[in-house]
């Protein structure tokens, strides 16, 4: 902060005033002293001794050091006062900048005491703002972008049943096979705008905000065997052996198993649809560092390093097409991330020539629910 001329004279016609008004104040003590104190007998003779005791040849000396004190520690407040003043008028100032739309502008004075946390709160509260601002448009994107892809992934399969129920309608078919077949085809599109919308429906349910957990204590190494054996059939038919490696022990946890069972389902699934060409499926539970870590491992064909940084995007396929031959609804991972966020764990992976890997990590404990 820089003064100007103006504030150095506003502060010196203060101190002169101040100077003005200590010597008036002086000079009225002093009548006073001289015409009412000193006149009374007892006062005259305790004057008289301190000056005998103390060497004071005029008593005058204190009374001047006494108002030299007064005047060094008014000029001191006044001075103080007037730089607190110009402080809060540039603040003030600043603040109007900034209330004009120049949120990312920092007041460039920090004055000490209460003033200046009064500045950091400003530009904590500036920073919140800005952060809360920055979330809306995350999310007025993101919810643009969710019904751009909703209404694509709808569009196709809609499309077909109503081209097909419409061969159908104007009897366009030229037996009961073709019948069958138009009829077949309308109900495989009908199964996957279903598949669309039920897991539309639950990533909005486990991203919302106000989404909670059903917590109950469940026994883990329980939870994934049951699920995979439910894969072991499907497994076996796409020439692949599922292997699962768990700890001998009951690992006691608390958390959503409706959740968490989709989750390694969404796991086992993809790895045995992508997996395919590989020749083995590994579903390991171990400790790691102070929770517990589930690996869903395939040795199939390797994901493009360019695709893993977006697999827990939603409506993304690692295919590049939005075909429905191959990819699910394209919010699978994305669920299940949403899922393992909830339960205040991670959800990871890594994919080799030799090994594709997802990996879950889960607290032993939730801090809240």
């Amino acid at each position: 902060m820089k003064l100007r001329a103006k504030d150095f004279i506003r502060i010196l016609f203060d101190l002169l005033l101040g100077l003005m008004i200590i010597y008036a104040v002086f000079q009225m003590a002093d009548f006073f002293a001289n015409n009412y104190l000193y006149t009374i007998p007892e006062i005259r003779e305790f004057i008289w001794k301190l000056r005998v005791n103390f060497d004071i040849n005029s008593f005058k000396i204190p009374i001047i050091l006494l108002a030299t004190g007064m005047f060094a520690a008014w000029s001191v407040v006044r001075i103080r006062k007037y730089l607190e003043q110009k402080q809060m008028e540039q603040i003030i100032n600043e603040l109007h900048f900034i209330a004009k739309g120049n949120y990312h502008h920092q007041i460039s004075i920090r004055p000490n005491g209460s003033l200046g946390q009064v500045v950091d709160s400003i530009h904590a509260l500036v920073k919140s703002a800005l952060d809360a601002m920055e979330e809306e448009r995350r999310l007025e994107q993101s919810k643009d972008e969710l019904i751009t892809n909703v209404s694509h992934d709808l569009r196709t399969p809609l499309t077909s049943i109503i081209g097909y129920l419409g061969l159908i309608e104007q009897n366009k078919h030229t037996d009961e096979e073709k019948f069958k077949h138009y009829a077949h085809i309308a109900y495989e599109k009908a199964k996957q705008m279903n598949v669309l919308v039920n897991d539309l429906f639950e990533y909005t349910k486990v991203r919302n905000r106000g989404a909670y957990l059903k917590r109950t204590q469940f026994d883990l190494v329980e939870l994934v065997e049951q699920v995979s054996v439910g894969f072991r059939l499907v497994a076996n038919e796409a020439g692949l052996r599922l292997t699962v490696d768990t700890p001998d022990q009951k690992i006691e946890m608390a958390g959503d198993t409706d959740k968490l069972v989709r989750v390694l389902e969404n796991l086992i699934s993809n790895a045995v649809k992508y997996g395919r060409d590989g020749t083995e499926i590994i579903i390991r539970v171990f400790w790691q560092g102070e929770g517990i870590a589930i690996s869903v491992a395939n040795n199939g064909a390797p994901i493009p390093a360019e695709y893993v940084p977006s697999l827990f995007e939603r409506f993304f396929r690692v295919e590049g097409s939005r075909s429905k031959e191959t990819g699910g609804s394209g919010l699978g991972l994305a669920i299940a991330k949403s899922i393992i966020d909830l339960h205040q764990g991670s959800i990871s992976v890594e994919s080799t020539n030799e090994w594709t890997t997802f990996t879950v990590w889960l607290p032993r404990t939730i801090s809240s629910i």
